[in-house]
């Protein structure tokens, strides 16, 4: 799960299980551009692009210059000791790479983007987990993340029943078409993206649901844009 956001000539990410360096290279994008990127739990399909963006932005691209946050401080600390180890000869740049624990409470705001926090109980453990919400540009996007098994703990967030949003970016990896309905049914979106979807079969059940609500669905490719 990767998603670039790109507000105002500044880009942000949403997760980064995928290699954020090869899509900015495969969009001409540039790494100096990236400003944040936000995760909503610690599992490496939402997180292992990062560390090879911020220890390339290290010594390739001096000018760059953004935050990572991440869920707990345990990841902070190993990524800052990896990118030392890549390259001795190179120290972490902390005040352009600047890695930071998730405030839930207070969020992330600067001239462009708000980004609020609504936990999820996806991680068993009790480990934290996050849907976010993009507030941009007079557009409010929502992202799930990952939820719990089924939705058997109902963290399914309850912004996207009770507030309108342009878009709500629902993953789907771990419960079916039969347990989204019902909170499809409330739900207030002009239009719902289904992405991180597994098995791929899903991709069937997901078909039979549209028109079956007063929204769009659509189920976004790698490599896809949207522009709201």
């Amino acid at each position: 799960s990767c998603t670039m956001l790109e507000i105002n000539g500044s880009l942000y990410f949403i997760d980064a299980g995928a290699s954020i360096i090869d899509g900015l290279l495969k969009l001409d994008k540039s790494a100096n551009d990236v400003r944040a990127v936000f995760t909503t739990h610690l599992h490496a399909d939402h997180t292992f692009g990062i560390l090879h963006l911020a220890e390339l932005m290290n010594w390739k691209y001096k000018e760059a210059s953004a935050d990572f946050y991440l869920t707990e401080q345990p990841v902070i600390d190993a990524m800052e000791n990896m990118i030392n180890a890549v390259d001795v000869s190179v120290e972490l740049d902390r005040e352009r790479i600047r890695f930071k624990l998730t405030d839930p409470v207070a969020g992330y705001a600067d001239e462009n983007v708000k980004i609020s926090y609504i936990p999820t109980k996806h991680i068993a453990k009790g480990n934290p987990s996050y849907s976010i919400l993009v507030e941009a540009e007079g557009k409010r996007v929502l992202f799930s993340g990952d939820m719990s098994m089924r939705l058997e703990k109902a963290d399914f967030p309850k912004l996207a029943t009770e507030q309108e949003h342009d878009l709500f970016v629902c993953e789907m990896a771990h419960f079916g078409a039969e347990h989204i309905s019902p909170y499809l049914a409330e739900c207030k979106a002009k239009t719902v993206a289904f992405t991180h979807v597994f098995p791929l079969n899903k991709y069937d059940d997901i078909a039979e649901m549209r028109g079956k609500y007063p929204f769009e669905i659509i189920t976004p490719a790698d490599g896809d844009s949207l522009e709201l």
